[in-house]
């Protein structure tokens, strides 16, 4: 933040984020996390259902309870996510409903899911997809 035209923003910064796990997150980087609240105290998570925002991108995990990293990439900023199922370029990612924090291609009659990512290439299941964040938007498939 530019805290010289908002002084207001003088404690905050881009870039990393660290917080304790509320989950053990050992291994769940290039996943989506989400912030959740822990007796008032924030903590990082994995999404646990495909209506959640998860806007932080794992960069190094450790047990519940101790400090995680995570990244949350910008509008103008793509970034990879791990995949479950396939895609192609242009495609509009999900949150997958089967393995929390990966991004998924809804099926043609999934109805309407929250899209926050489009492909930036092609992918196959378990690959390090690079996406592209986008405004959060309800989506019809």
């Amino acid at each position: 933040m530019n805290t010289i035209l908002n002084p207001g923003q003088g404690d905050t910064k881009r870039g990393e984020i660290t917080l304790p796990g509320s989950v053990d997150l050992t291994g769940k980087e290039n996943l989506l996390w989400k912030i959740v609240n822990s007796s008032g105290a924030a903590q990082f998570a994995l999404p646990t259902a495909v209506t959640d925002i998860a806007p932080f991108i794992g960069a190094s995990g450790d047990v519940a309870g101790n400090d995680s990293v995570a990244e949350s990439p910008g509008l103008d900023e793509n970034c990879r996510v791990y995949l479950d199922g396939s895609c192609v370029p242009g495609d509009m990612l999900c949150l997958s409903s089967t393995h929390y924090g990966r991004l998924y291609k809804p099926a043609a009659s999934a109805g309407s899911l929250l899209v926050e990512f489009i492909a930036e290439e092609s992918g196959a299941d378990g690959q390090l997809l690079k996406v592209r964040r986008i405004p959060a938007r309800l989506h019809t498939f």
